[in-house]
């Protein structure tokens, strides 16, 4: 079978969307598929500071007139997604959308308008709709008649083993140096707090503006470690007590580095966010966005080893759940109740 995927951003890209496209494409194609993945990469684009403007789509739509079982559209991204949702149904082709996040940039009427016109009308071109969490299901409108949730995975073998031994109390971000991340939330909360090491690893274009405010804030543990490969990424997961996600936008809607974390043996604080709270509520602490002191409680609060103990013991048991196999069965599963019924 042979599928399209078209997507914002992929590998070797560093994002959640890269990530989670990259899992499924290596485990479908383990399970036989031809996957080909295209991004706005692959089109005439500008970048208006976080917002990707696609000016142009004439690479894509060529290979949209492929011989394609399934072209699996992946947003919302404004001006890429539900572009290609349209001309991929005006061509009769079988087209899978997964919703991955709602839209919420700066302009918040911009933002409603967009998610309420895709949601509402968009998404009905759609043979079937694929979300990540009971939260955004229930974010789909009744007229969506197909409708499937489909977590994504973890790579439980491969950020799991021995814990690396140390004497401080670690605290751990992951993540893209970008507003919507809630790093300035995270730095205020650890201020004064000059007991605990935080870790920060990630890039992107706020980096220099997190690393000023860190010393404005008069943080001395406070280290930026850049963009690191995955085996780094694990020695870092191993040798930190706490992962912290204090995303402040819906924008972040699962929380990978939550499972990638707990498989490491981390505890886990994350923001209360539709996605997030249906992944990481099983095992790790919920706070509010933008909670400063109720952040700073929940980092006291697992400091107690005891306490801390408790939370890693349920990461270990949730974490089983997912894997990037049983992700990629369930699109297979998807992909061909479509095919079946056409």
């Amino acid at each position: 079978m042979r599928i399209l995927h078209l997507i914002s951003e992929k590998p070797p890209v560093k994002s959640g969307f890269s990530r989670v496209i990259g899992k499924l494409s290596e485990e479908l194609v383990k399970m036989g598929y031809d996957v080909k993945v295209l991004s706005a990469n692959n089109c005439k684009m500008k970048m208006i500071g976080e917002i990707k403007l696609i000016l142009s789509t004439n690479n894509i739509n060529r290979e949209l007139r492929k011989d394609y079982d399934i072209i699996n559209i992946h947003g919302h991204t404004p001006s890429f997604s539900e572009n290609l949702l349209f001309k991929s149904k005006l061509l009769g082709k079988r087209t899978i959308y997964t919703l991955h996040c709602l839209v919420n940039y700066y302009f918040k009427p911009f933002s409603m308008a967009y998610n309420f016109l895709v949601n509402r009308v968009m998404l009905k071109l759609a043979d079937a709709v694929v979300v990540t969490s009971k939260s955004y299901y229930d974010i789909l409108p009744e007229c969506i008649k197909r409708k499937h949730i489909v977590p994504w995975g973890v790579d439980y073998e491969k950020f799991s083993g021995m814990r690396v031994p140390h004497d401080d109390y670690r605290v751990l971000f992951v993540g893209q140096m970008r507003p919507y991340k809630g790093l300035k939330v995270l730095l205020k909360a650890v201020k004064g707090l000059d007991d605990i090491t935080l870790n920060i690893v990630g890039e992107g274009p706020d980096r220099t503006r997190y690393e000023r405010y860190a010393i404005k804030l008069g943080l001395k543990r406070a280290y930026f470690h850049g963009a690191v490969p995955d085996e780094v990424l694990k020695t870092f997961y191993l040798s930190n007590d706490v992962l912290v996600l204090p995303s402040v936008s819906i924008n972040e809607a699962f929380g990978l580095v939550t499972l990638e974390a707990a498989a490491a043996g981390c505890a886990v604080i994350a923001s209360n966010l539709p996605g997030v709270k249906d992944v990481v509520k099983e095992f790790g602490v919920l706070v509010k966005p933008y909670d400063v002191e109720g952040l700073r409680e929940a980092i006291l609060m697992l400091r107690e080893e005891s306490i801390r103990r408790k939370y890693v013991k349920r990461g270990f048991r949730a974490v089983k759940k997912y894997s990037w196999r049983r992700t990629a069965e369930e699109y297979d599963k998807i992909y061909k109740s479509i095919l079946e019924e056409k």
